[in-house]
């Protein structure tokens, strides 16, 4: 596609909703939905810059998702920035604080950021916890767990256990209420923050106060109707899911392992409350909905949002996707309403 074409796509992804959708009134439908018209610009931008070959290689994508915060993230001021050092599993790892309200004993969440457990870091995230600290009140706590392939599973669920507990331990001088602190993440990060949430239940000692989970991965084996139904998605096509989680998993063997995919865990009664969030227009959709139906049936108190127009990733795209920063604003609404 010539580079013309490519500039029209910037420009109809910046253009208002409504205009958009005149543009292209005929736009993808799936399960009696049709997608959401920025999202669907969004979509079609996706496919013309995505490499040859359709996968990136690692660092050209992590830059690329960083990049991606920066240009079509929403800004928010928020009075407390500050970077940290905390405890991982295998030495220290670097984190960032955000709060906007002031005092002790603030309630919390330990954010662990998406990007298919290769990509992503503080700094692609930075945009979205920063307004989930101003919208909610609360303070957020980002984590730069340890990434594949350099560093495959269990890396990252063990970095992402200690890290809380390394959070929890110095919750006087952060300022947080470790009986009230939470975990959350979105995609990769939505997986492992269901992985701290069990991993802690079954230890005993500190556990997580509830869970956010932003259309999260659940099942490595990648087996749902909705991965099948969408070999091509724009954002998240097969090629690149396969290539995340094979990059992910290593050598280990077992797929069906709770910290890999944390469907097959056990012990679901003694999880905390949740908040899920899926996209109609997500590969994973079959996931957070599969999940949230499992913690239902073990008594958990879950609540469900969805959106059936939009794509995977869209809540860090919340400059040119309105309902982006809605689902935020959404996020931050049920954490207050539990402080």
């Amino acid at each position: 596609m010539g580079v013309f074409s490519k500039i029209g796509r910037v420009i109809t992804v910046l253009m208002p909703e409504g205009l958009v959708a005149k543009l292209h009134p005929d736009r993808p439908t799936y399960r009696g939905a049709m997608i959401d018209p920025k999202a669907y610009a969004v979509g079609r931008l996706v496919e013309v810059m995505r490499p040859p070959g359709g996968v990136p290689d690692v660092e050209e994508g992590r830059e690329m998702l960083r990049d991606v915060g920066k240009k079509f993230d929403l800004r928010v001021p928020v009075s407390r920035i500050e970077d940290l050092e905390i405890e991982g599993a295998d030495g220290p790892l670097k984190a960032r604080l955000y709060a906007d309200s002031s005092g002790a004993n603030q309630p919390a969440m330990v954010y662990f950021h998406g990007g298919g457990f290769v990509q992503g870091d503080i700094e692609s995230h930075h945009h979205t916890c920063a307004k989930l600290a101003k919208w909610s009140g609360y303070t957020i706590i980002s984590v730069d767990y340890r990434l594949a392939p350099e560093h495959p599973f269990p890396a990252a669920p063990e970095d992402c256990v200690a890290a809380f507990l390394s959070i929890i331990e110095r919750a006087e001088a952060l300022g947080i209420d470790p009986a009230n602190t939470g975990v959350g993440g979105d995609s990769a990060g939505g997986c492992l923050a269901a992985v701290v949430a069990q991993q802690l239940a079954a230890k005993g000692g500190a556990k997580a106060a509830f869970q956010v989970l932003i259309y999260p991965v659940v099942d490595g084996n990648l087996a749902t109707p909705s991965v099948a139904d969408m070999p091509g998605d724009a954002v998240l096509p097969t090629e690149v899911l396969d290539f995340f989680l094979s990059s992910y998993l290593g050598s280990w063997a077992n797929k069906n392992d709770p910290r890999f995919s944390p469907i097959f865990g056990t012990g679901f009664v003694d999880l905390p409350e949740a908040y899920i969030l899926t996209g109609g227009f997500d590969p994973l959709v079959d996931d957070g909905k599969a999940y949230a139906d499992k913690l239902e049936a073990a008594g958990v108190a879950v609540t469900r949002k969805f959106y059936p127009g939009q794509i995977h990733g869209f809540i860090s795209l919340s400059k040119v996707i309105p309902q982006g920063a809605e689902a935020l604003h959404g996020i931050a609404d049920w954490l207050k309403s539990r402080k």
